[in-house]
């Protein structure tokens, strides 16, 4: 109920719904506060918590598109991986994958400082205005191997190869003999919902790179439409994706 109310539920309305007294309900209600569940406001309204709101969030996108990470594991038989921004802050929140299937050890789940190695980072900086990237970009671009883009210059042409393709890779940017696909998942409206990708090692990546590719916009539903041609230089128009406006910023500690 509260997850359903945003703008918050009064203790009479929890007791209807529920079948309970009113009394039942305000310690019900007052249960949950104590927890860090809700939160009391003014008015006699209860509210979901900030924190817990986001954990609601986040299990609702793993039930809305985990079929497309299943989709991506069956066909592609490569570890899968579901990345949503939260914040500002993008956050794998799903993973799918069989043992032996290659997997970077200690992966924080919390993309930031290295979007622009990671391909699932990659796809939010793609689609955000040109402004949010330079502002990434401006503390500088952190070498993690050998391979990672380093130079602002370098990582536009990128971002814009990938609004070309509907793709984003990365090959062993982030960590030696790791790689990774991934594209965004659109709504109807070509809102952004979230990343997806793929994870495998340099080798297969070389032999199957391109097949993984047209397997992955098959999946998402790519299209190479006018819209996302329209401004290669300066990312998608607004009504392309919800990430238009948005600044995508690495956590400082």
């Amino acid at each position: 109920m509260l997850a359903r109310a945003p703008d918050g539920i009064r203790a009479d309305e929890v007791a209807e719904t529920l079948g309970k007294s009113t009394s039942t309900a305000y310690n019900l209600l007052a249960s949950l506060c104590d927890e860090g569940v809700a939160e009391r406001h003014p008015g006699g309204l209860y509210k979901l918590s900030n924190a817990f709101r986001d954990t609601v969030a986040e299990e609702s996108d793993r039930n809305d598109l985990s079929g497309v990470v299943d989709d991506l594991l069956a066909r592609t038989h490569k570890r899968a991986y579901l990345a949503v921004l939260r914040h500002n802050t993008l956050r794998i929140v799903l993973e799918r994958g069989l043992q032996g299937m290659p997997k970077l050890p200690g992966m924080n789940p919390e993309i930031a400082d290295n979007a622009h190695a990671l391909a699932l980072g990659k796809v939010v900086l793609a689609l955000g205005p040109r402004s949010a990237v330079d502002a990434y970009a401006q503390a500088g671009l952190k070498r993690f191997t050998s391979a990672t883009i380093t130079d602002t210059h370098a990582l536009h042409e990128e971002l814009r190869h990938i609004r070309i393709t509907g793709v984003a890779c990365e090959r062993e940017e982030f960590e030696r003999d790791f790689c990774c696909l991934a594209a965004p998942v659109l709504d109807h409206e070509r809102r952004f919902l979230g990343a997806v990708g793929i994870s495998m090692s340099k080798r297969a990546f070389d032999n199957e790179r391109e097949q993984l590719e047209e397997t992955l916009r098959d999946v998402v539903g790519f299209q190479r439409s006018a819209e996302i041609r329209a401004d290669l230089d300066h990312g998608p128009q607004p009504h392309t994706t919800s990430l238009q406006g948005r600044r995508f910023q690495r956590r400082r500690p």
